[in-house]
């Protein structure tokens, strides 16, 4: 006897609405299931060998694009997502993979090409039925961001850590001249964002001068520098759909919303245990008409806010989040919002792919309250990282050609070590720089997991436990990587 499967509420409301009903019954019910759903459905998806660092869904929510520390660039389809299934649903895998961490995705219009971009310093177009590379564009530093132009998908912007914001044309071959430098700072660009109604309108965020808004008709000159403070640090930037606000994330600080054409902050969005410095994080509105805005924590929680009726000249602070998603094992990075489906995909840390939903599943089987209540995972000290490090014999390199999905505990113990050198004051002030998942090559690992590694090997090396971890460890592999570390730790002086 075939299994009764259940349908998605939301796909049935939408579906009746367009069948005569008014469609203000349906984003009216859902506006209201995601303000007042308690709880979230969730599901997870697995693929990925590595953190998660770029998720992004079609125009239309057909389709979902992740890319990660595998440097693969994977494609799923919702609909088989979300149908009752005997195997889990597997994405197309494109055949061109990045030389080392993607962190970021986007899909033309016409969902025929894939734009990816990372640590490798390239911006790659794959063909979405082909799988095969189109293209390529190389940079000169990491390219932590893509937007394409949304009347035109033959033309993309990138925003790189060699302090620029670029725009290129794909319907001219990557040797016929330099792409237009729309915006250029000391500091890398982390976020940029074509305004969906006004193509000529370009968001950035950068980390030293904020967030601005630029005319691609008169590049170099922001016409809008948002916030009183011009000199922070700013990793994210989001239109709503009609581009009359924006959304940003700035490091330890509060999300931002502004009006487009006002340099004055509309509302802040803050809440209790919400904390974003540790890691590069997204931000996304959210909701049938961008009635809500979303981020990720350092405290591996999504939180969720409604955004405020607010008048031109004013400003609301919203200290508190109507809801806070709670799941994920380790740091949430990006966050993105399904309007076709009414779904939320998070992801970070985890080589999982989260999915939220303010309705159950098809094939919803656990009830959601009782994942609520499973205790979270008990965090690993930096002594326990030191030893996951010693155990391995490496930090420096992360070999993904075992295809294993399975959680790393290395992996979670390096970050939670990073927050708790957040949380025990160990970053100073002064300190903009990033520290992100994207560590894969030796220079970049050394200036952060190596980093964080000998601030407390040093320590660790001044107490009696160390030899006892010496007399434990009689391999000469890891006598020989101690012996390095000592002497590299000595060089490098931290206090």
């Amino acid at each position: 006897m075939a299994a009764w499967k259940r349908a998605n509420p939301v796909n049935f409301f939408l579906g009746r609405a367009e069948s005569g009903h008014p469609r203000l019954l349906a984003r009216d019910l859902l506006r209201c299931k995601i303000g007042t759903a308690r709880p979230w459905y969730r599901k997870d998806l697995f693929s990925h060998y590595g953190c998660v660092n770029a998720i992004e869904f079609s125009a239309e929510g057909d389709l979902l694009v992740s890319g990660g520390d595998d440097r693969r660039v994977l494609l799923w389809k919702m609909h088989e997502i979300m149908e009752v299934r005997e195997r889990p649903a597997r994405p197309a895998v494109m055949n061109t993979e990045h030389g080392s961490n993607i962190f970021c995705l986007n899909l033309s219009s016409d969902n025929k090409n894939i734009f990816s971009a990372g640590n490798d310093e390239t911006v790659i177009i794959h063909d979405v039925e082909t799988g095969e590379c189109v293209r390529c564009y190389m940079h000169e530093k990491p390219v932590y961001c893509i937007s394409l132009n949304p009347s035109n998908d033959d033309i993309f912007c990138s925003a790189s850590d060699d302090g620029r914001v670029l725009i290129y044309d794909v319907r001219k071959e990557p040797s016929e001249g330099e792409a237009l430098i729309l915006a250029s700072s000391t500091g890398a660009y982390h976020g940029v964002m074509y305004n969906p109604t006004e193509p000529d309108l370009v968001a950035t965020a950068n980390a030293k001068t904020g967030l601005s808004l630029y005319d691609v008709r008169k590049p170099k000159q922001p016409l809008v520098q948002y916030g009183e403070n011009r000199n922070e640090s700013c990793m994210s930037v989001r239109f709503n759909q009609r581009g009359t606000h924006l959304l940003g994330l700035r490091r330890r600080r509060e999300a931002v919303l502004y009006a487009t054409v006002s340099a004055k902050p509309a509302a802040i969005f803050d809440n209790s245990g919400y904390y974003n410095s540790c890691t590069m994080k997204s931000c996304t509105f959210a909701g049938p008409d961008d009635d809500f805005v979303l981020s990720g924590s350092d405290d591996f929680n999504l939180y969720l806010w409604k955004v405020p009726y607010v008048d031109t000249d004013d400003f609301v602070a919203v200290t508190k989040a109507i809801y806070t998603l709670s799941g994920h094992r380790s740091i949430v990075n990006q966050v993105r919002y399904n309007s076709a489906y009414n779904l939320i995909a998070s992801s970070g840390v985890e080589k999982i792919i989260k999915l939220w939903s303010p309705v159950e599943f098809p094939e919803q089987c656990e009830d959601p309250n009782k994942l609520i209540l499973k205790q979270p995972r008990k965090m690993y000290t930096h002594d326990e990282y030191i030893r996951l490090v010693l155990q391995t014999g490496q930090f420096m390199s992360h070999d993904y050609s075992e295809q294993n999905t399975a959680e790393d505990p290395r992996m979670m113990a390096f970050f939670d070590s990073l927050v708790q050198r957040e949380v025990d004051g160990w970053s100073s002030e002064e300190d903009g720089e990033k520290i992100s998942s994207d560590k894969d090559s030796a220079t970049n690992d050394s200036s952060d997991e190596c980093t964080l590694f000998c601030m407390g090997f040093r320590k660790k090396l001044r107490r009696r436990e160390m030899r006892n971890i010496l007399r434990d460890n009689q391999s000469s592999e890891k006598r020989i990587l101690i012996i390095i570390f000592h002497v590299f730790c000595e060089d490098i002086h931290y206090q």
